[in-house]
């Protein structure tokens, strides 16, 4: 049975989820208050940034299928946050950011660093540099 736990505990996977799911409830918890969930905030910043982008670029970039994106973009497009909009001849779907999507970025911006700090306060700056150093390489 001891065994059994070392192996659980040296799983990377379950490890991954783990930290993963504490650090989306710590996110989800502080941006409660403003309406928006964790998953959906670096979408909406992603768009702020690079809007007009299509669901494929984003994808691309924060590593989603576009199935689950696009029922992300829908609840972002509903809430008001964000909307669709035509780009060149391009048929495929493109969003930008309404008024109100800057404005709860503006009023989140404050908290997302406040959690950041929070979490990353954890961990000295050497660990800081090498958990993102990490995730980098394991990512490429």
């Amino acid at each position: 049975m001891l065994e059994e736990t070392n192996d659980k505990l040296k799983c990377i996977n379950l490890q991954m989820l783990r930290t993963s799911h504490w650090v989306l409830k710590t996110y989800d918890d502080a941006y409660r208050p403003f309406g928006i969930r964790a998953t959906q905030l670096p979408v909406l910043s992603m768009i702020a940034e690079s809007g007009p982008v299509t669901i494929k670029l984003i994808a691309a970039e924060i590593l989603s299928e576009r199935s689950v994106l696009s029922r992300k973009l829908q609840v972002m497009e509903k809430n008001g946050w964000i909307r669709q909009v035509l780009i060149d001849s391009s048929r495929e779907k493109a969003f930008e950011l309404t008024q109100q999507g800057r404005e709860l970025l503006d009023r989140v911006k404050p908290v997302r660093w406040q959690v950041q700090e929070s979490i990353l306060g954890k961990l000295d700056e050497s660990e800081q540099d090498l958990m993102l150093g990490l995730c980098d390489k394991l990512r490429s």
